[in-house]
């Protein structure tokens, strides 16, 4: 089929004179009426608005990608079956990079937020509670736990104050009661104590 027989037809789901994906497509899954995506190709790059749906779920996408026509960046957003956005960040060559937000249940509260370079996590991941205080602050280095790590009560009141290094607890590493006091406290190295002291 050539460029120009193509541009004659009418319909999705029209391949260009190479057989890329050209113009509109719409994908049911495998044996169903039920669309599996839709979107747009240009020779075979994607381009623009991408929804997709989850098997026995058609009443919302499941997940919308916006495909930058100028690069290869691509703005995501995952949602509920009633279309309430669950997460949302940017992809790289479809892998996660930058910032990624997720919200908690029913809510446009922020219950994580993080930072991926290559689909790894990289620096730091913060979650929330619905309060809206902190739960946790913790670094990570190519998907590994890398730094400091603060674990909080949703009062504020920090629990523990860990430090990582290539997965493992590595430092000084403090435990507090909710209250506030001090419990026990130890340093580690490669994940295993070499000095404990614990308080009653």
């Amino acid at each position: 089929m050539t460029l120009q027989n193509l541009n004659a037809q009418e319909g999705p789901n029209l391949n260009d004179a190479q057989g890329k994906r050209h113009g509109e497509w719409k994908v049911n899954f495998p044996g169903s009426n039920q669309t599996k995506f839709e979107g747009t190709f240009n020779h075979g790059k994607e381009t623009g608005k991408f929804k997709f749906y989850k098997k026995g779920y058609e009443k919302h996408p499941s997940a919308i990608m916006d495909f930058d026509t100028g690069s290869d960046s691509i703005a995501v957003k995952y949602y509920t079956q009633q279309g309430e956005v669950i997460s949302e960040g940017m992809m790289l060559n479809k892998k996660r990079a930058g910032k990624w937000t997720t919200y908690h249940h029913k809510s446009d509260q922020i219950m994580m937020m993080e930072y991926y370079k290559n689909d790894e996590l990289n620096g730091l991941q913060t979650t929330y509670f619905k309060n809206g205080k902190v739960g946790e602050k913790t670094n990570y280095l190519n998907g590994i736990k890398n730094g400091s790590s603060q674990i909080y009560a949703d009062n504020g009141q920090l629990l523990q104050d860990l430090n990582y290094k290539n997965g493992e607890l590595d430092g000084h590493q403090t435990y507090y009661n909710p209250e506030g006091s001090l419990v026990a406290e130890g340093d580690y190295k490669n994940g295993r104590r070499i000095e404990d002291q614990q308080r009653k």
